[in-house]
């Protein structure tokens, strides 16, 4: 990609220093250059020998017992080993008169040459994601244009014959498609643009034929429903008939038990979420966006190294099972998370998902998790906080 393009995508090599970092010695702060060994031998004031700007080629001081004038980012003219600011100093009839009185040093407000990177060294490492700072990096070394991790294609599947379109007035037996709406949101949210809305009615052969499309034009497929054990839940065996291989079905947690995921023959990647909204919007932040961000080589924050925030109100949860509880989040003035449960009423809740903005994960081995201790956060807003920035 143009570098221009490339804010939140993920490197696929990496970066390397065409030169040293910095490629001069780099006056630091505006004031002027001199000769240490002339301070050092009580001088006080130093005539003006010319001025160092930035951007212009290196002057040379010729009598050590002057001075330049330099500007910050200009290059140390030779035979100057120190730089004295500004405020230390009293400018006219083209003397530098020192007026603030203080200890010296060689090389002092000095960026030396080669004193971050050397030259041929990584800067960036494959699997960064590229941020202004990382941009700026690239953008120095001459890197024009990145190679990065290619976003795929995504379709979103909902089904259910309950479901009618967003436009639509629903009857009294019906509600409307939001499902598709959400994933859509969650996965541009993280970068990923590429994706295509479908829906399919509980009918096999209709969500057969739909999925045997699909599977030729899309690498990421997410099926919203049908995949639990209920009569009508024809997702899995059609997804079997079609030569997706099972590689798990269910998952010890709540909410997204039903979770189904499986490859295709050409190496798609298909998910089965469960069809209550809370349940697939946690299992998209949770398992489908981890998915994708390996998928574009981008490096993962272990468990112990992932997002925390303190809880406000203890959680008790009497069951073998992880549970997502969704929270609001907010930061102290120390810069710390605490999140604060969201009264829910259960996995079909949107309206009280709203109100949230994200969840905390707590672990399947204990029931009661106190006020005050730290979990895992997933935040609705910021999904590359899961990814190590380097």
């Amino acid at each position: 990609l143009p570098l221009e393009q490339g804010r939140g995508e993920i490197l696929r090599e990496p970066i390397r220093a065409d030169r040293p970092f910095p490629p001069f010695h780099r006056v630091a702060m505006d004031g002027i250059a001199i000769q240490f060994t002339s301070w050092q031998e009580g001088a006080r004031e130093f005539p003006v020998a010319g001025v160092q700007r930035a951007g212009e080629a290196q002057a040379a001081l010729t009598d050590a017992g002057a001075c330049y004038e330099v500007m910050t980012g200009a290059m140390l003219p030779t035979g100057c080993d120190c730089v004295i600011p500004v405020e230390n100093l009293e400018l006219q009839n083209g003397t530098a008169k020192l007026v603030s009185e203080g200890e010296l040093e060689p090389m002092q407000n000095i960026h030396q040459l080669g004193s971050d990177r050397d030259a041929g060294d990584a800067l960036l490492e494959a699997g960064t994601v590229l941020f202004g700072p990382q941009c700026a990096v690239a953008a120095t070394v001459g890197a024009a244009a990145v190679k990065v991790g290619e976003r795929p294609s995504i379709a979103i599947v909902s089904t259910g014959d309950e479901l009618v379109d967003v436009s639509e007035d629903p009857e009294p037996h019906q509600i409307r498609r939001s499902n598709s709406y959400a994933l859509r949101s969650l996965l541009a949210g993280a970068g990923f643009e590429k994706t295509t809305m479908h829906h399919f009615r509980d009918d096999p052969d209709a969500i057969e034929s739909g999925l045997a499309q699909l599977l030729e034009s899309s690498r990421f497929i997410l099926v919203s429903g049908g995949v639990s054990a209920g009569r009508f839940d024809y997702v899995p065996e059609v997804l079997k008939r079609l030569r997706v291989e099972q590689v798990f079905h269910k998952v010890s947690q709540r909410p997204g038990k039903p979770l189904w995921f499986g490859m295709g023959p050409g190496g798609q990647a298909v998910f089965g979420l469960p069809g209550n909204p809370v349940s697939g919007v946690v299992c998209c932040s949770r398992f489908v966006l981890p998915a994708l961000w390996k998928s574009l080589g981008a490096k993962l924050r272990v468990a112990a190294e992932r997002p925390q925030a303190i809880l406000e109100t203890s959680v008790r949860f009497g069951k073998a099972l992880t549970l997502f509880k969704p929270v609001t989040i907010d930061v102290s003035a120390d810069g710390g998370r605490t999140a604060k449960p969201v009264a829910m009423g259960g996995s079909g809740d949107l309206a009280g998902l709203s109100d949230s903005d994200g969840f905390v994960e707590l672990a399947a081995e204990q029931d009661e998790f106190e006020a005050g201790t730290s979990h895992t956060v997933w935040s609705w807003a910021d999904p590359y906080l899961q990814l190590w920035p380097r």
